[in-house]
């Protein structure tokens, strides 16, 4: 996932968040979710959207998926480089062909686009029919937005966020589309390691409450 142009230190602290206890605690969250969206890996072309440093590039081909990272932003795309093949252009115009992949994912990026909808026809466009389209985004009214108070603090007080509706309104343009929500936690969380599993949980019967809502489109 990426935001706005960094440069090479804060392309490092952000890579760094991932190493920290919440920033496991929440990537390891995340990518259950992405890759119960994505299904079966192996032998299966996919291209992540704004792939950042290229940690889930990295879990896809670990699986035994032929993966490519896509992002605009240079200094992440070295470090991503380090972790598999990548490629610099813009999420509204993918340099690849239509339907050359068998699923397309993002996540965390269509808040800091212009265009969110032609990120996702573009996305639509270069999967195959019968393939999948996966889209995570940042929900700010839940455990996390509210404790954690993100939509106060740069980037994501831009405004940037993408509500669960128009998400999967979108989605429904190229397909069958669902979305469910996961993590349920927050940073702040007193005992996160005792409440983070009950939440998770019982949060199945709260969807809407998850920081992390996960669009997945059968093109």
């Amino acid at each position: 996932m990426t935001g706005p142009a960094t440069g090479a230190a804060p392309a490092a602290r952000y890579d760094a968040w991932f190493d920290n206890p919440w920033g496991r605690y929440a990537w390891r969250i995340e990518t259950s979710a992405v890759l119960t969206a994505l299904g079966p890996l192996p032998g299966r072309r996919i291209a992540d959207i704004g792939c950042g440093t290229g940690r889930l590039q990295r879990i896809l081909t670990s699986r035994g998926a032929s993966a490519v990272g896509v992002d605009t932003d240079p200094a992440m795309l070295t470090l991503a480089a380090t972790r598999g093949t990548v490629a610099r252009a813009d999420a509204h115009r993918l340099p690849l062909a239509d339907g050359s992949m068998d699923a397309t994912v993002t996540v965390a990026t269509l808040e800091f686009t212009a265009d969110p909808a032609r990120v996702l026809a573009e996305m639509a466009r270069v999967t195959r029919p019968g393939g999948r389209l996966v889209a995570a985004v940042l929900n700010p009214a839940s455990p996390w937005g509210v404790l954690d108070r993100p939509a106060r603090r740069p980037p994501y007080s831009s405004g940037c966020f993408l509500p669960r509706e128009d998400l999967l309104a979108l989605g429904r343009r190229h397909g069958q589309a669902r979305i469910h929500g996961a993590l349920f936690a927050a940073a702040n969380l007193p005992a996160q390691r005792l409440l983070g599993p009950v939440l998770e949980a019982t949060g199945k019967l709260t969807p809407r409450l998850g920081a992390f809502q996960v669009l997945t489109v059968h093109t």
